[in-house]
């Protein structure tokens, strides 16, 4: 059984809707297997510190529907900023850096895409003002 992880940009008002209706949010990217842990992974690689459990707290969880079989996690402003200023070469070298991990164990060119949808996300994001959220299901 997969993780479903949409990635998206909302206002913080209407960041919970996404659930019932994720057509109504056109910036977004659809993956799988995705979720804080792996997410808190790729800031603390982005930002060249060690992995801390405590980061996980960074990413409040504002929805959980179904025991936790759905839920919806802000990304920090802090990473939102952070990825919104890595150029390609920086992506170049977080990318295999991130797929090497024990929790995410992907092939670097599945990975490249994802990251470049977090910062062309996170780049958006800031230009108009929103926030970027991970939407989950099991």
């Amino acid at each position: 059984m997969s993780v479903l992880a949409d990635i998206y940009i909302s206002r913080d008002d209407e960041a919970v809707r996404y659930d019932t209706a994720p057509d109504q949010f056109t910036d977004r990217a659809q993956y799988k297997g995705i979720t804080p842990l792996e997410l808190s992974m790729l800031w603390a690689i982005v930002r060249g510190v060690e992995w801390d459990v405590a980061s996980m707290n960074e990413f409040p969880c504002l929805l959980q529907q179904d025991g936790g079989e759905r839920l919806i996690h802000q990304l920090p402003a802090a990473m939102i900023a952070d990825l919104s200023k890595l150029t390609a070469e920086q992506i170049a070298i977080v990318t295999p850096k991130w797929a090497a991990t024990e929790e995410l164990g992907w092939p670097p060119d599945e990975t490249r895409p994802v990251v470049e949808d977090l910062v062309r996300l996170a780049r958006r994001a800031a230009e108009i003002g929103r926030s970027v959220y991970l939407w989950n299901c099991v």
